[in-house]
């Protein structure tokens, strides 16, 4: 819930050729998934709607960290710590952070803070949005795809604090969004609760939630307040289904495989087929394909519409060198989710690593919209330009190649990929877009 903050930029790297490979995760890193993102967004669609917030659209971030933690940033920017999604036990504990994050958005409190701290933070939110996507998607679009990683946290953990005015103050909007949408504020007192408990539990020298975003108990006071007087309102069931599914997810991916498979404690008050959804995970973690596989097709027998089961299936499978059923996997995943853009740049690049005669054709056809529509993704305009590569396009490789250098903001190897673009391509649509390259780092 810190809504000001510096980012540790030092040090990153961003993966250009990812590795298909179990995933790794290394805290700080920023990472995408289709599933995750797709419903904590609805949520902030609607939070946003409730506040006034027509002028932006949310841009979820989820980053790896066990800490309990949120923050925002300008421009309707969330960053959600997996931490938090792991410990929230009800849906009701993680709309009321959500909520409160976005009243600080709607009170103009980031755009409050001072003039030093403003200097400070916002060149280096400006390189990562302006990365954005394209930071977020260059790597491994698996479940919960790395963007890029950094041997440090990616937040400095000496965050700026705001007023105890302002956190005040977002507790209230936070408690009103959430009655206009007549959702619980139960969970808000329930979080803060948690987080007053933990930080007890924290030495004083160790750097603790608490200092960087204090959490008193006159606002714990203040939503008990509120309870009493405001009409009783519930989460709906499927809002608490969704959460508890996500909620399945990261415990599988950034909890302890072996504690996962163990279940009790860590897997909590999860229904039975989301303890096994966060099962296959912690499996397919350890590199136990086979029964990861099993209990997949096991869930896909109860919920054959569900298409993140067959993403996993289909990355799985890719992982054993089974490309023929992963791209029978994942296509099926995209007939049921036809929007699921990660998911098909799995399909694209699986497509160009199975040799198919005509995976490359296949792949191109897939990535130009994407592209278009995406120019900031890097992964997307790499597996491009080798696709054209392959059905022996250069000068359209050398374009996606330039593409992919100006989303990371490598001007230099731009120029050189765009000047080679221009070598081969005479005239056309592409020829010009080189022609525009070249024009716009001069201007730079």
């Amino acid at each position: 819930m810190l809504t000001t903050l510096r980012y540790s930029l030092i040090g990153f790297f961003l993966l250009t050729s990812p590795c298909w490979a179990i995933p790794d995760f290394k805290v700080g890193s920023v990472v995408i998934d289709e599933e995750v993102d797709s419903i904590i967004t609805q949520w902030l669609n609607q939070l946003f709607k409730v506040a006034g917030l027509k002028q932006y659209q949310p841009h979820v971030y989820l980053v790896v960290d066990p800490e309990l933690n949120a923050s925002a940033s300008t421009g309707g920017q969330i960053l959600i710590h997996t931490g938090l999604i792991q410990s929230c036990a009800t849906a009701s504990e993680f709309l009321g952070v959500l909520a409160h994050e976005v009243g600080h958005i709607a009170g103009g409190h980031i755009a409050k803070m001072d003039q030093a701290a403003k200097g400070a933070m916002l060149p280096a939110a400006a390189a990562l949005l302006l990365g954005g996507a394209a930071m977020l998607a260059t790597g491994d679009p698996t479940p919960l795809m790395a963007g890029f990683s950094s041997g440090e946290h990616l937040f400095n953990r000496g965050m700026l604090k705001f007023t105890r005015t302002q956190e005040s103050s977002a507790d209230q909007a936070a408690m009103t969004y959430l009655d206009r949408l007549g959702w619980d504020s139960q969970g808000l007192l329930d979080f803060f609760k948690v987080i007053e408990k933990k930080t007890q539990m924290i030495s004083s020298g160790v750097d603790p939630y608490s200092i960087t975003h204090p959490l008193t108990t006159d606002r714990m006071k203040s939503v008990e307040s509120h309870l009493k007087t405001a009409k009783v309102n519930t989460i709906p069931p499927h809002i608490e289904a969704d959460f508890q599914r996500i909620r399945a997810k990261v415990i599988g991916f950034f909890e302890s495989p072996q504690k996962v498979l163990k279940g009790n404690r860590i897997l909590g008050n999860l229904s039975d087929n989301n303890c096994t959804y966060a099962k296959a995970i912690a499996l397919y973690r350890i590199g136990k394909m086979t029964d990861a596989l099993q209990k997949i097709n096991s869930l896909i027998n109860q919920l054959p519409d569900d298409p993140y089961l067959y993403e996993l299936k289909g990355q799985i499978q890719f992982e054993h060198g089974h490309h023929k059923e992963a791209i029978q996997s994942l296509e099926t995943a995209i007939k049921k989710q036809p929007r699921a853009k990660y998911i098909k740049i799995l399909l694209a690049h699986v497509l160009i690593e199975s040799q198919q005669s005509d995976g490359s054709a296949r792949a191109k056809e897939i990535l130009i919209p994407i592209t278009q529509q995406n120019a900031d993704n890097t992964f997307a305009w790499r597996l491009l330009a080798t696709a054209h590569g392959r059905l022996k396009e250069d000068g359209k490789a050398s374009l996606a190649l330039a593409e992919e250098s100006l989303a990371k903001g490598d001007t230099t190897m731009a120029k050189k990929h765009a000047m080679q673009a221009k070598g081969h391509l005479k005239s056309g649509p592409s020829a010009m877009r080189a022609e525009d390259i070249l024009h716009s780092i001069k201007l730079s």
